[in-house]
């Protein structure tokens, strides 16, 4: 996989006249990292942290089982493109799932050989910052309080939404709560011993059962028929009328009188659900044969392992750790429900006080909105590795909140800081410079608008409308009223216009380098959505090339058919003006550029339509609550997007469907229908036409326990996996709550006080970050530097 080379060389010769003036050893002395973040983190804690802004701390206090790693050629030279994937805090890791197959505490199938159990081995010196010692059992506890039901906590599905399904870990944290079951089926758990031995046969891993699906079409043209039964269920003495006794009878244990239950074995109607009491011994986490063995069983495959034993790409990118929380500290911060909330909360790592390390470094100063400061962490293992002697040459993080750019890029100019990104309003001046670095980016920027009708209607006041927004003919017309080449020149410095949910960092096969966009079906999305007809085009890659997604005069016809619609329905008065309110986490010169295109953009949409001068829009600073504020509807527009994932466009899709990740909140994805045919995806490899909710089909996508079918990866071809991907990606976007504006490229200036390892970027190291970060000064040399260039150091050239 080959990217776009950075511009620009290392600078060699002005290092190295400038070291030779200072005559001392670069290497030696105390070397500082100084940074700047525009919004101050608020929670570092990893069971609930939000938004990649809290990970800014979180990723230099933690460490990883595995990781990736450069491929060196002989001259100790990073070699393009490739990577390796290497073991850190954990020694070993072994696939124990034969020793688990048939297990009903764990529900391995019986048949399973390989990727359902691992035993992972750790490290016996890992510590605590405090030098309290680290064994499994602190990650076990730290899964319980990951999944404890009385905090439900954000990041909780990350171990039963994802591609690491953990045995019961969904049970144990919804225990107690009530769900809606699949129309398709019911999921039974413990305690239903009168189908325990029908289910442990014939049900899937999850107690999930499928009548139609799994037994056979069992009742016909009005009549049940043994005869449509599969062999094994009539062989083994149960039949269809004694399945519908045992149904009936379990259902009416449940609370539910007889009719009920006949309704829903019959017609497969749903009903509610609750989850039993379960402890935490039964989920699938716990210590192995010795205090540093920990054992984790999955419902799902997950190939960490090659076939020559070796450690897979997926070991560090599915299971690069488990969360870890230094129990005494979090216990200590434990908060009970406030007023109003039936839910506990934490404090842990919000402070310096309330922090723990086990990573390279640890936090020892931290102002609210203004700065943090992080500095080694002596009792890290790392630093007595062989292979890092010479790495890690920084000693002390220094992080200030800046939320001016000019202010910092000041403070760059003046030594202060050491990179800053290359806004629009300087490209010009720096974007050749020898220390300007470009970096493709997995991140997708898109105009996020308000689905909730409810909230919008709840902040109109007399003479001004919201509500209009909820109408998806005029959530199109702004798609199609914003011109994303002239957003991208005027809002950034190198990214490019963006029309889906995914970009070309997007892989769904690492290991060749597939990326999901290159797919025919992928781009055949984008026509659709588009309206661009790719039989008028020699190529569809020339039909692709040719969407700019700007169509001013098919936008105003859209406003006014809107308008048409709600006047109607009485959503909006003839007198009304519309008010869109713009909000942002900081208020920056950056987050204005972007406020006035898009105020500028609305304001000619509207031109010469219904609505022409009735249009305004407001600008608000939300702060670090701008995303929860959004998604609980307290404004109408934000531009924001998601990150991660990338290499797992099936699961990514999460963040679109999933009311706990979804911008657009309101809008109701179990309640979407969609029609598809699933090519290859039933029994033999037959296509399967079905009508589900776009959450059911992203469940099966992913193999999540209680889908229909499994179609994870792995369990299906991918050219089936991809179809999918693209039919649930086209029903996001034509519902306009996300709209695509661009494709992410970061430009920024470093400091010729060090350099990265390599100024190729690597889609598994990047640059290489704090480990291979060389410095060509020291802090005392850097000072003196900085006086000899008079105070303020040209980086134009």
């Amino acid at each position: 996989m080959k990217f776009k080379k950075v511009l620009g060389l290392a600078l060699a010769a002005t290092a190295a006249v400038s070291l030779a003036s200072c005559g001392n050893d670069p290497t030696t002395g105390t070397h500082t990292y100084n940074t700047y973040t525009t919004v101050s983190p608020s929670n570092w804690n990893e069971l609930t942290y939000q938004d990649n802004n809290d990970t800014q701390i979180m990723s230099r206090i933690s460490s990883s089982f595995f990781s990736y790693d450069y491929v060196f050629d002989k001259d100790g030279k990073p070699v393009s493109g490739q990577f390796q994937t290497k073991y850190d805090a954990a020694t070993a890791l072994k696939d124990v799932t034969a020793k688990y197959a048939g297990d009903e505490n764990y529900a391995v199938p019986a048949t399973a050989e390989k990727n359902y159990a691992y035993e992972i081995t750790l490290r016996n010196d890992l510590k605590w910052d405090d030098g309290t010692a680290i064994k499994a059992e602190d990650f076990v506890y730290s899964m319980k309080e990951q999944l404890n039901p009385l905090f439900l906590n954000y990041r909780a599905d990350s171990f039963y939404a994802s591609g690491q399904v953990i045995h019961n870990a969904e049970a144990y944290v919804k225990q107690g709560s009530t769900d809606k079951l699949s129309p398709n089926g019911v999921i039974v758990n413990d305690g239903l011993e009168g189908l325990d031995d029908f289910l442990a046969k014939h049900g899937n891993d999850k107690g999930y059962v499928n009548w139609t699906y799994s037994f056979g079409e069992i009742y016909k043209d009005g009549a049940w028929s043994d005869a449509n039964v599969p062999n094994e269920v009539v062989d083994s003495g149960v039949t269809v009328s004694r399945l519908h006794e045992l149904f009936v009878e379990k259902v009416t244990s449940w609370g539910y009188d007889e009719a009920k239950a006949n309704e829903f074995f019959l017609d497969e109607a749903s009903i509610e659900y609750t989850f039993p009491k379960l402890d935490f011994d039964k989920v699938g986490l716990f210590v192995g044969d010795n205090e540093y063995k920990l054992v984790m069983v999955l419902d799902k495959p997950l190939e960490l392992l090659k076939e020559d034993g070796s450690l897979s790409y997926q070991a560090a990118y599915n299971m690069s750790s488990l969360p870890l929380v230094h129990k005494t500290k979090f216990e200590a911060n434990k908060k009970a429900p406030a007023e109003g909330s039936t839910l506990w909360t934490s404090t842990y790592n919000s402070s310096v006080d309330s922090t723990a390390s086990w990573g390279p470094y640890k936090l020892t100063q931290f102002q609210e909105g203004k700065m943090y400061v992080l500095e080694r962490n002596t009792n890290w293992y790392g630093y007595n590795l062989p292979e890092n002697k010479g790495y890690y040459q920084t000693d002390k993080i220094v992080c200030e909140t800046i939320a001016e750019y000019e202010t910092a890029l000041l403070k760059f100019k003046k030594g202060e800081i050491d990179s800053i990104g290359i806004q629009v309003s300087v490209a010009d001046t720096y974007k050749n410079s020898e220390q300007a670095v470009y970096t493709p980016d997995d991140y997708v920027g898109s105009m996020q608008l308000q689905s909730s009708k409810d909230a919008l209607k709840g902040r109109e006041e007399a003479g001004i409308n919201k509500t209009i927004l909820s109408y998806v003919d005029f959530r199109k017309a702004i798609s199609l009223g914003f011109d994303r080449a002239e957003y991208n020149k005027t809002c950034s410095t190198s990214s490019k216009p963006g029309f889906g949910l995914f970009n070309s960092m997007h892989y769904y096969d690492v290991e060749n380098g597939g990326v999901y966009r290159n797919t025919d079906v992928a781009k055949q999305v984008l026509c659709d959505v588009y309206a661009v007809d790719a039989t008028k085009f020699k190529t569809l890659d020339d039909a692709v090339d040719s969407i700019t997604g700007y169509n001013l005069e098919e936008a105003r016809k859209l406003v006014d058919k809107a308008y048409d619609e709600a006047l109607a329905a009485g959503d909006i008065k003839a007198t009304d003006k519309v008010r869109l309110t713009v909000g942002s986490g900081a208020d920056t010169e950056q987050s204005r550029r972007v406020y006035n295109f898009i105020d500028a953009s609305l304001k000619k949409l509207v031109e010469g339509t219904k609505l022409a001068g009735r249009l305004e829009t407001e600008f608000k600073d939300f702060q670090t609550k701008w995303a929860t504020d959004f998604r609980a509807g307290a404004y109408d527009i934000c531009t924001g997007g998601w990150s991660g994932a990338a290499w797992d466009p099936g699961y990514f899709l999460l963040a679109y469907l999933s009311p706990s990740y979804m911008y657009s909140r309101a809008w109701d994805t179990s309640a979407v229908k969609m029609t598809f045919t699933m090519p290859k995806g039933g029994e033999d490899g037959k296509d399967v036409t079905e009508t589900m909710s776009l959450i059911d089909w992203y469940n099966c996508l992913n193999g999540i326990g209680g889908a229909k079918y499994d179609w994870s990866i792995g369990a299906i071809e991918d050219s089936s996996r991809l179809a999918l991907i693209a039919a649930l990606e086209k029903e996001i976007l034509s519902v306009y709550y996300t709209v695509p504006l661009q494709n992410y490229y970061s430009a920024e200036l470093i400091t010729y006080k060090w350099d990265y390892a390599s100024r190729e970027y690597n889609t598994f190291m990047a640059y290489g970050g704090l480990k291979y970060m060389k410095y060509n000064y020291n802090d005392e040399q850097w000072t003196k530097f900085v006086q000899d260039n008079g105070g303020e150091i040209d980086y134009s050239k």
